[in-house]
């Protein structure tokens, strides 16, 4: 009886709970077709930056904190095995590769591009450059004097698969070299800036033209996203304990892009969720205060009947929560139908900063209901809880003398 009761007294004045569970509904269907917008955005924005990033990189702490001066933080051959043996103990590590970024300055005709060269080991997949080859071939380990270009720097340099660029930097001894590098392949990325500023040569010939056997860092891909930060804390523990002064760093750390961003989209949320939970609330309890009212003599009668104050404020509220349940139930099931027309459609759009035009997707998940399932059930509860106060302090004379 306590449960299906305030259930019957919703279906008395059915035009009346229709109206609140719509509203409910709708603020229930906002809340989850946005977060389902914003959580699909970020894992593809993740996904972008670990492709970019690996999960986490290995370095030493004079590259993290910018203090050396040259190239004093490469990494000896020594701390190199060091560190793969470490990962090999790992058993979330999927695959490592060494790098070694330096700044250069290319050319091509009267042409010319600040850029970061990126020197890997090629046919390593820890990081697959290759697969976002458009024109022409990936790095391959016979390669020497070899280079992979972005579109937008091929674009603005006029490049193309076996052209020539001249590459000007500095060794590690300070000495000034220029190299000719034949483009084998043009790569696409999300960013138009990476396109750019980024080359990919093969690390030996970039060791032999800086005149070093070093690496500046070691890339590390783990099998699980959600495995970054419990790996950070397991290496750096076994790094701490052999003195090698490295440290970890994971890609939300290295991207201050994606950290911006996140927080941006957390922000943006909470403003709609909070804007919902008010609309909700003012609008519910208007509804609320005027059915209670409308019933006043009843809750004079169960009063004189010997039903507790608390007892009617129990009977209300359970009313009240049941039009939550049901409001947010039909708003995640609103919200799940709207997400999947909008996914069908399939919206394109470019970023700024991108070439590449995406699709707009809403997730559909489980946990995205969770978030806006609670602020519908939250903000009704709460509209309800005034006027059920006020109508179980009802004095009993009082309430039956109400016409």
């Amino acid at each position: 009886m306590n449960l299906w009761l305030p259930l019957r007294s919703l279906l008395r004045n059915r035009r009346r709970s229709a109206l609140s569970i719509t509203i409910i509904a709708l603020g229930t269907a906002v809340s989850f077709f946005f977060l389902g917008y914003i959580q699909e955005s970020r894992t593809l924005i993740q996904e972008t930056t670990v492709q970019e990033f690996g999960n986490v990189q290995i370095a030493s702490s004079d590259l993290w904190d910018d203090t050396s001066e040259g190239y004093d933080y490469l990494l000896s051959t020594g701390q190199v095995q060091a560190v793969e043996e470490i990962l090999t103990a790992e058993p979330s590590v999927v695959g490592s590769t060494p790098q070694l970024q330096f700044p250069g300055l290319v050319a091509a005709g009267d042409q010319s591009q600040v850029v970061r060269v990126t020197a890997l080991v090629p046919g390593n997949e820890t990081l697959t450059y290759g697969d976002h080859v458009v024109a022409g071939r990936n790095l391959a380990g016979s390669d020497t004097a070899a280079v992979l270009v972005g579109r937008a720097l091929a674009d603005r340099l006029g490049l193309s698969p076996e052209s020539v660029i001249t590459l000007t930097l500095t060794t590690v001894t300070g000495a000034y070299n220029a190299t000719p590098l034949r483009v084998a392949g043009i790569f696409r990325f999300t960013s138009e800036q990476f396109e750019l500023q980024t080359l990919f040569v093969p690390l030996s010939y970039a060791q032999l033209v800086l005149s070093t056997q070093g690496v500046d860092r070691l890339i590390v891909s783990l099998d699980d996203i959600a495995a970054t930060n419990p790996v950070r804390d397991r290496l750096q523990d076994a790094f701490d304990a052999r003195g090698l002064g490295l440290k970890v760093k994971t890609w939300d750390e290295l991207s201050p892009f994606y950290r911006q961003l996140s927080g941006l989209f957390d922000i943006l949320f909470g403003f709609v969720a909070l804007a919902t939970a008010v609309l909700v609330f003012f609008i519910i309890l208007q509804v609320l205060t005027l059915a209670f009212l409308e019933r006043t003599r009843e809750v004079g009668t169960i009063r004189a009947l010997g039903t507790t104050r608390g007892g009617v404020f129990r009977l209300l509220l359970s009313e009240s929560a049941w039009l939550a349940v049901l409001g947010s139930l039909a708003g995640v099931a609103a919200g799940i139908c709207l997400a999947l027309v909008f996914n069908a459609i399939g919206i394109e759009w470019t970023p700024p900063g991108t070439l590449d035009p995406v699709v707009l997707t809403v997730r559909i998940a489980p946990m995205t209901a969770i978030g806006p399932f609670s602020v519908g059930m939250i903000a009704t509860l709460l509209s309800a809880v005034f006027p059920a106060v006020q109508m179980s302090r009802l004095q009993v004379v009082d309430a039956l003398r109400v016409n």
